[in-house]
């Protein structure tokens, strides 16, 4: 269902607001829409699936940058960006995923990522 969303991360200055999927079923959580990156001269398609049962977040970005990023609480995983330099693979080290609930209104992940231990909480709330 198409639906506009506020998407939020450590590395935007400010919160996106842009229309998207966002399908909000018993077993799965999936979130789609796209974006135009400052400095971008092409549009990235992200995607985000969330499977209820297993407790693990994969979060895929095609366009002129690909990647597929996966969140696992429950150990550490290595995810793979794409850029027209080459490949990067990145260690995941997934801290929560919440979602969306009377309570908490949005999906969030918190995650740190890379040798540095980049700390970051992204996350979508439908408007």
């Amino acid at each position: 269902m198409l639906r506009k969303l506020e998407i939020t991360s450590g590395t935007y200055d400010k919160p996106l607001v842009t229309t998207g999927i966002y399908d909000d079923s018993p077993t799965a959580l999936l979130i789609k829409w796209k974006q135009l990156h400052e400095g971008d001269k092409e549009f990235s398609f992200y995607e985000i699936r969330m499977d209820k049962e297993s407790g693990i977040a994969t979060v895929k970005r095609s366009g002129e940058y690909t990647s597929e990023l996966i969140f696992d609480t429950s150990k550490n995983t290595v995810g793979v960006v794409n850029t027209p330099y080459g490949a990067i693979n990145t260690r995941i080290r997934t801290k929560y995923i919440t979602l969306p609930s009377v309570i908490a209104p949005r999906f969030e992940i918190s995650y740190e990522m890379g040798e540095d231990d980049i700390k970051n909480i992204f996350s979508v709330k439908p408007l």
